[in-house]
Formats: C-alpha cells, structure tokens, sequence
C-alpha cells in the first residue's frame, strides 16, 4: 500500500498548455525517463541532489542513450547537494558528448550560497518541475520505507521555451570566471515572468526582495483563502505574519511534516504554530511518511516548484517556482490538500500546550533562530555583502511590508 494512491493527481489546459500533477513516486520517475527517452532535440536538466544510486545510475543512462541518438543534453547540478557523488560518474555522458557542471564549483565565500532547482526540460516544448531530487529516496512512497512524499508538475507548450533559455543564461553565468552575485541577479530577474496565466518565478540571493519573494508578497497579502503542503517551514517573522494575517481575515490551511531527515526542522515549523493558531489558521502534521512537497495555493493561484516556505528558499536559495493563475486549477489543488487531512494529525493549542515544556519550548526556538537568523545572516554576509560594499547587514526580521 502506498500513501500517494488515494491522492487525485489533477490535470489542466492552461493558455494552450497540458498540466499535469504527478504524485506517486512510480509516475513522477516513469515520467521523467519518459521526458529523456522521448527527447529528439534538446534536454536541459538541473538538480540540488544527484546521486549514484539506482535512480541516477537509471537517470544517467538514460541520458547517455539520447547523447548517442544525437540530443544536445545539458546536465548541471548543485556542488554542496551533490558532493556525494564519486568522481567519474558523469565521465561516460561527457564521453556520449554531454555537457555537464556543477553550480558554483569554487568553493570560498560562495560555498553556502545553494542552487535548490529540480528541473528537465525537453526539446524547449516539456517541463517537469517540483522537489524531488535524483535519488532512490525522492521516488520511493511506500508506507514505512524511507522515501519522500512528494509533487511532480509536468507542463508541456511553448511555454517551456522560457525556461529553455533560463537554464542557459544561468549555465552561461556557471562558466564565467568571477560568478559574480549581480550577475547571477539579472540573470534570475530577466527571467522571472510578470504577466499572464502561467509564470516562472525565481528566486535567489538579493540585495532586497528577489522575485520570488516579491511574488508571494503580493498574491499572500491579497489572498482570503491560502492552502499549503510544505517540507520545511521556517518563515522569517514577516513571512509568518502574512500567514497569521490570512487566517484572520479568511482561511489558513497549513500541513507541514510530522516525519523529515532532520528533527530540527519539525522543532523549527512548531515553534511558529502559536501566532498562526492565535489567528485561527488550521495546522496538520502529515504522517504516513516523510514530507517533501511545496506547494501553495492562494485563492485562484497556484505556487509549484522547488521553494520551501522557510528563510533560506524565500531569500536566499536559488529556486524556481511556476506560479499558475486558474480557478478551476487552483480547486482541485485545494482539494488536493483537503485529501491530505485524514493522514494528519491536527495540532491544535491544546496539543501544542501538553508537548511544548519549557525545555521544548526553548528547543524550538534555538531551531526556528538558527535557520531564520544564524543561517540567512551568514550567507548573506559571504555571499551579498562583499559585492555591494555598502550593504549593511540586517536581521531576518527586517520589515519587507
């Protein structure tokens, strides 16, 4: 039994493109072998984690097979999410004439700056978007296995052109020599998308407010009706009050992880759990398995992709989101949420009075500190603050209203 069956996994035409949600762990790899299997021109993919396991080794071959029919294939992947990997895995697709690189191969002050996507893109015409990394664990949903429950977006049209030459601005800013932060920022502003139905939305280390960032401002402090399935949620405090202030206007539905590979970040999600309950959000805890999905849906749109709703991802990481702007869309991932709620464990003031001691309590918010404050002020101190001299440093909490 899997705990991804009862789930409906929507489908859509939107401004002339074929969406497609992918849940069970099985349809999510079928379809990505089947976006490299079928490529006649072009695959660009571009993953956080990459390893050497039955998956990537399925993945890599997979890709030296279109490298050989005479498919142009680009295959980049984090330094930090993929140090695991053993040298010379990739040698035998560079060797089918493949070109593949690491985001940010020097290592220094730029070590902690992360490019968090998982994105393929076949033949400028198919994307595949969401969280699942390349590894056994990311496609492995069986109750009591130690894989991830996850979300998989397929969109097919011309629309995916626009990511086509995303990937290769940012590939283009991997290879120059200084990999300086400004440029690394237009590239992501250039290619964030400001109008229409379908959009991608990027995110990335700014000086102020990245796109991302901007975009979910705008829709969250508008929005009556917000649901949300995220891995890890660790917002800074205006972030977290954004939420607080949809629950007392409308309806707030958050489900966050009951399982993960790192405790800290459960500790890190309860300890926001009293100003949205305060507000009358509606918080549960998936259990079946580990939780690694991010999706938000606000009113009638739709946020998928590779962001969590924690400090890092918002501010700091590079990710890309596809933000889709439907009703009848956004319906059935709300009720795609709503299916979530029997797995769940409802927290309620009650609940989190009885768990949370003072010791816990203190536990908390040590984890909510580290990755909302310690984490972001030290990256963005090596990464930001050497490009723009002038940059004075400032807390997670600064207002961004």
């Amino acid at each position: 039994m899997t705990h991804s069956l009862p789930f409906a996994a929507p489908t859509a035409q939107i401004d002339g493109h074929q969406i497609r949600v992918l849940v069970a762990g099985e349809a999510r790899l079928a379809a990505l072998l089947h976006l490299i299997g079928h490529a006649k021109h072009s695959l660009r993919l571009f993953y956080y984690i990459f390893e050497a396991d039955s998956v990537g080794q399925q993945v890599r071959d997979a890709l030296i097979a279109a490298a050989q029919r005479g498919v142009a294939v680009t295959v980049l992947v984090d330094g930090f999410g993929s140090s695991g990997l053993p040298a010379g895995f990739f040698e035998p697709l560079r060797a089918a004439g493949a070109s593949v690189d690491q985001f940010l191969p020097k290592k220094g002050r730029r070590y902690l700056l992360r490019n968090h996507q998982k994105l393929a893109v076949a033949d400028e015409a198919k994307v595949l978007i969401g969280g699942a990394n390349i590894s056994n664990a990311y496609f492995q949903d069986t109750d009591g296995q130690p894989g991830w429950h996850d979300l998989s977006l397929l969109v097919e049209g011309p629309y995916a052109a626009r990511l086509s030459r995303y990937v290769d601005a940012l590939h283009g800013w991997m290879r120059t020599r200084r990999q300086g932060i400004r440029h690394l920022q237009a590239v992501l502003a250039a290619s964030t998308d400001h109008h229409g139905p379908l959009r991608w939305i990027m995110g990335g280390p700014f000086e102020r407010l990245n796109p991302l960032a901007r975009a979910l401002r705008t829709d969250l402090d508008t929005a009556a009706r917000v649901d949300m399935i995220q891995a890890y949620f660790a917002p800074d405090f205006t972030f977290l009050r954004r939420l607080a202030r949809v629950a007392q206007r409308g309806r707030l539905r958050l489900i966050t992880a009951a399982q993960s590979d790192n405790m800290t970040t459960i500790a890190a999600a309860r300890h926001c759990y009293g100003r949205l309950l305060r507000g009358g959000a509606g918080i549960y805890e998936y259990r079946p398995a580990r939780l690694h999905m991010k999706l938000i849906v606000a009113d009638d749109i739709v946020y998928i992709g590779s962001a969590n709703y924690d400090t890092r991802s918002i501010f700091l990481n590079v990710e890309v989101m596809v933000r889709i702007e439907d009703a009848g869309f956004a319906e059935a991932m709300r009720n795609f949420c709503a299916d979530h709620l029997p797995l769940c464990h409802k927290i309620d003031r009650f609940w989190l009075q009885r768990v949370s001691g003072p010791f816990r309590k203190l536990r908390w918010a040590l984890a909510y500190f580290l990755f909302t404050s310690v984490d972001y002020t030290i990256t963005r101190r090596f990464n930001i603050g050497p490009d723009r001299r002038r940059w004075r440093l400032r807390p997670a909490t600064h207002n961004i209203d």
